[in-house]
């Protein structure tokens, strides 16, 4: 009896395969050689030593079956969509339904050239003009650009391009059915350009196709994935074959897909050098705005997922799978790939992007209006109750003027008078002593005609007459000399008098008091500003009142637009309206607004594909993006650089939060999973804020149709010992 449990029952037949088909590794299939080897050859074999050339046999036999099995592994799984692996492989397998993995496309944009000193003559620029754009990155204008006249001194000239270098290939047709072409200067890391390959036979451009069509007629398609990618010609019966002996050449455009998108005014240079007339022409380069639309090839997970859904829609747009599969998956040439697209069937206003997004900024308005109202009345209020004090004060003050003013008044017409009786005695006396004047002259004539006449021997009754006449006239002037005095010491005394209110006003007016003119302004404007500030006062009444109408005015408007765009939908699940969201990337990888020509794009290509009844629109997806506002605090063990764990955590953290879909939440849990395996961390905290009513429980519950992103993230660390770092 056999004690070897792998005897066989019947000791005629042959032995079976020993081998268990579910252990195909290297180990597993030695051991069981091994096995093998002391039942089969016990007797006659019992040298186990690894060092043996028996042993040294049954390793190369175990690694020979276990790279066999493994190749077999391998090609089996490349034949099952879920399991593939390589990007060739998926593409060889979605060709089967009808799908092309979407290759990459360039960034494109605008560029202005500015010619400081203008040009003499119009001129051309050749089409693919290459330009130099940061990190190494070239771009090419898509045409030859005609300028038929002069440009002025300072004048700009834009000129669109795309990102990417052209090269071409010239091969000999062999004649062979299915005839491929390898372009095999595309550099690892970089990527044939989408719809950017021309190719010609024997100089006709034959046009390319995703997918050869049952006809003999001139077509060429592209394998985009295949490293390097391939260019393949029919067999005569789907596609036409290219005749032996023709000349094939091949233009394509190498890119470097996501890399293209760049800044504005980061293109600065033109590489082709621009002459007229024989002279080079100087002109300066920039990108007035950024470049974008630069995207990379179709990853394997979104072929697996999007290739069947695709393929159930055949090519027809209906269900609501049907324009997300479509939507996902395209791209344009010119404007790059949607990042995410998404499709909702609104039943009213409420699920309306665009509707929603116009109330929220209604709403928003209103709020901001409601709150500058209300800082206004608050502020105009408090500047009117210091006015309202200021002029109390004011208004005291020119109480008391007004009281100096009445004296000023008094003592200015008692010296008035004064002044003026002054004036009259001076008239008087002036007078007088003009008589005084007269007479003395005629005094003086008088006694000189007399000394004349007594030298000429005039008698003394004729003197004596002589001197009572002059003594008379003496007599007379100092009468009218005496008055005079009097009237100037009446003068004085008038005078003196006048000197008292004089004394009074000026001691006033050194006092702080002001003309009469002055003081009437200043009471004048008093009375302006007390008006004034009433009417401030009556104003901030009124725009309270017309603040609070407004609010009523504007809520009742926004419900009246909600009522009247519900009205716009079925509510019976008949509408046939769609709405289609979508997003693109910018350079990190975040979801960013969409370019209007990406948009216009789907837009045209949907339209084609929809049903007749239905009414398609795509809208920017980016108005739906929720941020979402995280912070972390960790503990570093010992030993780990605090700097580099906290770069670890941010990486982590926005891997996570990109390329999110519409409507998927963020739970803590996601979080925690993607953190707590970083090595370096004791333990970790984490915890989220948000818009009211998106954060729920600590998880971040997005809202219908919105797409959750990250907003601002908190990154605490502390030391095992307690310290923040």
């Amino acid at each position: 009896m056999v004690d070897d449990a792998y005897a066989p029952l019947v000791p005629d037949r042959r032995m079976l395969n020993e081998v268990k088909f579910a252990a195909r590794d290297f180990t597993s299939m030695a051991d069981e050689l091994l096995r093998r080897l002391k039942v089969e050859y016990g007797t006659v074999y019992n040298d186990y030593a690894t060092v043996q050339q028996g042993i040294m046999l049954r390793d190369l036999v175990a690694w020979a079956y276990a790279a066999l099995i493994w190749y077999l592994d391998r090609a089996a799984s490349d034949c099952f969509l879920a399991t593939a692996r390589t990007s060739a492989a998926i593409e060889r397998l979605v060709e089967q339904l009808t799908y092309k993995m979407r290759p990459a496309a360039p960034a494109s944009g605008p560029v202005a050239l500015t010619f400081p000193t203008g040009t003499s003559t119009g001129f051309e620029m050749k089409d693919r003009w290459k330009y130099s754009g940061p990190n190494g990155l070239f771009y090419e204008s898509y045409a030859k650009v005609t300028q038929p006249l002069p440009i002025a001194p300072g004048g700009i000239l834009n000129v669109e391009v795309r990102q990417g270098e052209s090269r071409i290939l010239t091969y000999t047709s062999n004649g062979e059915k299915n005839q491929t072409y390898r372009l095999a200067s595309v550099d690892p890391g970089r990527y044939l350009a989408y719809q950017k390959v021309e190719v010609w036979v024997d100089g006709s451009l034959w046009p390319e196709v995703d997918f050869l069509t049952f006809e003999a007629i001139p077509q060429y398609e592209i394998s985009y994935m295949q490293n390097p990618p391939i260019v393949r010609f029919g067999d005569g019966i789907a596609g036409a074959l290219p005749p032996v002996g023709a000349e094939i050449k091949i233009r394509y455009l190498i890119i470097d897909g996501d890399k293209g998108n760049v800044i504005a005014d980061t293109i600065k240079t033109s590489v082709d050098k621009l002459i007229i007339a024989g002279q080079p022409v100087t002109f300066t380069v920039t990108n007035p705005d950024r470049i974008s639309g630069g995207t990379n090839p179709e990853d394997p997970d979104s072929a697996r997922r999007w290739a069947p859904q695709v393929f159930a829609a055949r090519d027809s747009a209906i269900t609501q799978p049907d324009y997300e599969a479509l939507s996902n998956t395209f791209s344009d040439p010119t404007f790059g790939a949607v990042a995410k697209a998404y499709a909702i069937n609104p039943k009213s206003s409420y699920d309306d992007i665009v509707t929603t997004d116009l109330l929220t900024q209604i709403d928003s308005l209103v709020t901001v209006f409601a709150a500058d109202a209300a800082a206004i009345e608050t502020s105009t209020n408090a500047d009117a109750a210091s006015a309202k004090a200021f002029l109390v004060n004011i208004q005291s003050v020119l109480t008391g003027l007004e009281t100096l003013r009445g004296e000023m008044y008094g003592w200015a017409a008692a010296a008035q008078n004064h002044v003026a009786s002054a004036r009259a005695y001076s008239v008087d006396a002036n007078a007088r002593l003009s008589v005084v004047t007269n007479n003395g002259a005629v005094v003086t004539n008088g006694i000189q005609t007399l000394i004349n006449d007594v030298n000429g021997g005039l008698s003394p009754s004729e003197i004596v007459g002589r001197l009572n006449s002059l003594l008379v006239a003496a007599n007379s002037t100092l009468s009218e000399a005496q008055q005079a005095q009097t009237g100037v010491l009446t003068i004085q005394g008038a005078l003196d008098s006048a000197a008292a209110p004089l004394d009074d006003l000026v001691e006033a007016l050194d006092s702080g008091g002001t003309m009469d003119t002055s003081i009437q302004s200043m009471s004048s404007d008093a009375e302006s500003i007390s008006a004034l500030l009433d009417q401030i006062a009556a104003d901030l009444a009124q725009l309270t009142g017309d603040s609070a109408a407004l609010l009523l005015g504007v809520e009742g408007l926004i419900a009246d637009i909600r009522l009247r765009i519900s009205e716009l939908f079925s509510d019976d699940c008949l509408s046939n309206y769609v709405q289609v969201p979508i997003l693109a990337l910018d350079l990190d990888g975040n979801y960013v607004a969409p370019s209007i020509g990406l948009m216009d794009a789907l837009q045209t290509f949907l339209n084609a594909r929809k049903e007749v009844t239905q009414v398609v629109e795509v809208v920017d997806g980016s108005l739906n993006l929720v941020p979402a506002s995280i912070t972390i605090s960790a503990m570093v063990r010992s030993g780990y650089v605090p700097d580099e764990l906290r770069s670890q955590i941010a990486a982590t953290v926005k891997r996570l939060m990109k390329g999110r879909d519409f409507n998927q939440p963020l739970y803590l849990s996601d979080l925690y999973k993607a953190i707590e395996p970083l090595v370096g961390l004791h333990h970790v905290n984490i915890s989220m804020t948000g818009p009211v009513g998106v954060v729920i429980g600590g998880n971040f519950m997005t809202g219908e149709n919105q797409v959750a992103v990250l907003g601002a993230l908190t990154i605490n660390l502390t030391s095992e010992d307690g310290g923040d770092i």
